[in-house]
């Protein structure tokens, strides 16, 4: 399921299925996905693993935008597929904004991310060109190989609303979008990050 910009499949996807809060607002421990865009724009970012040292890395690097993002009131929200690792995740703080968990892989579900064989999984970890450049830019953060590697993740941006801004659904373990992507879909200067 690839989306264009400017859709509200992904919302519309999306909007009743309920994470658990592990760092955000309200009294509520279990959350709507369809109350972080309701009020403001959001880049809701579904993280791979907790322990995967290029989802580290893309959480420390995505933090650099994050004063920027909530000087223009965008809700920056991270959801992880499993609990197993956060303990160390939370203890380093690579992840500085929001955080829930999407126990039962709902959003996966609903959005067909892909998951990655087993042929795939040692082809991307010993010969894709994208993950080794990305585990080149991580090499000083610490991971592990714990928990459900296999499992791609994605980042969207949406408008108050839930209207597309951009959809980046992972390819290979080291695919991510540039903070300078996220910020132009918001309408934002990508020279400020």
């Amino acid at each position: 399921m690839s989306t264009e910009k400017g859709s509200r499949a992904v919302a519309d996807a999306l909007k009743d299925i309920e994470v658990e809060k592990i760092r955000g607002p309200g009294d509520s421990q279990n959350v709507k996905l369809s109350s972080f865009w309701e009020d403001q724009p959001v880049v809701l970012h579904v993280l791979r693993r907790f322990g995967c040292q290029l989802c580290r890395g893309q959480s420390v690097e995505m933090a650099k935008m994050l004063s920027q993002l909530e000087a223009n009131n965008v809700r920056v929200v991270g959801i992880g597929l499993e609990k197993f690792g956060l303990e160390e995740f939370e203890e380093n703080n690579y992840w500085k904004s929001e955080l829930y968990i999407d126990n039962e892989k709902k959003i996966h579900k609903a959005l067909a991310l892909t998951k990655v064989g087993w042929v795939g999984t040692f082809m991307m970890l010993f010969a894709n060109k994208s993950v080794k450049e990305a585990a080149q830019k991580t090499k000083d953060t610490p991971g592990n190989f714990q928990g459900d590697g296999r499992q791609l993740g994605a980042t969207f941006v949406m408008a108050k609303g839930g209207e597309l801004l951009l959809d980046h659904r992972q390819k290979d373990f080291g695919d991510q979008p540039t903070n300078a992507e996220i910020l132009t879909a918001l309408g934002l200067d990508p020279n400020q990050a």
